[in-house]
This record gives C-alpha cells, sequence and structure tokens, in this order.
C-alpha cells in the first residue's frame, strides 16, 4: 500500500467530510418529510432516519472532542474539564428526558 502525502490526506479528508454533510443533509430531508407526511395525513410515524441522524451527529462530536482532548492530554498549557465525559451525560440527560416526555405525551392523549 502506497503512503499518502499530504495532498492526498487532504483530498480523503475533504471527499470524507463532502459525504458526512450529504448524507446529513439526506437524513435530515428524510426525517422532515416523514414529520411532515405524519402531520399531514396522519401516516404511520418512522422514527429511524431521525434516530440514525441524531446518532450520526452525537457520534462525530464526542469523537472531535475525544480526539482533541487525547491531543493536549499530556500538556500543562491546556487543563479544562473533561468535556467528552460532558458530553456523554448531555445526550444521556436529553434522551432520558425526550423519551420520557414522549411517553407521557402518548399515554396522555
Amino acid at each position: 500500500m502506497k503512503k499518502m502525502d499530504e495532498m492526498d490526506r487532504n483530498i480523503l479528508l475533504r471527499s470524507q467530510a463532502l459525504g458526512y454533510r450529504i448524507i446529513l443533509l439526506a437524513l435530515s430531508l428524510w426525517t422532515l418529510y416523514n414529520c411532515w407526511q405524519t402531520l399531514a395525513n396522519g401516516t404511520e410515524y418512522h422514527p429511524l432516519p431521525g434516530l440514525i441522524l441524531c446518532f450520526g451527529v452525537c457520534a462525530q462530536s464526542l469523537i472531535q472532542v475525544a480526539m482533541k482532548q487525547k491531543m493536549v492530554s499530556g500538556d500543562e498549557e491546556y487543563k479544562e474539564p473533561n468535556r467528552l465525559l460532558q458530553g456523554i451525560l448531555t445526550a444521556v440527560v436529553i434522551a432520558v428526558l425526550l423519551l420520557s416526555l414522549g411517553t407521557y405525551l402518548m399515554l396522555h392523549r
């Protein structure tokens, strides 16, 4: 396997970033269309595209924070709280709140 030079790595990273954005846009449009169909026509709601969208955005954000934290872990100049743990806890709290609210609204129709 040929070792990539700086230009090849830059092309790879840019193409992956563009592909990621296109996938997020497609999932967003699919989720909005699904919500519109549910509200306008009363069809059954399918949460899968929205869940994939949320998982993808959360995973990308948490991985970015983890990589940044790992890069500055040995440096005394950068002393900040554990943002990865804060992000995971925030995501769990938001998920629990949304599930609780959704369950409450579905049971009290």
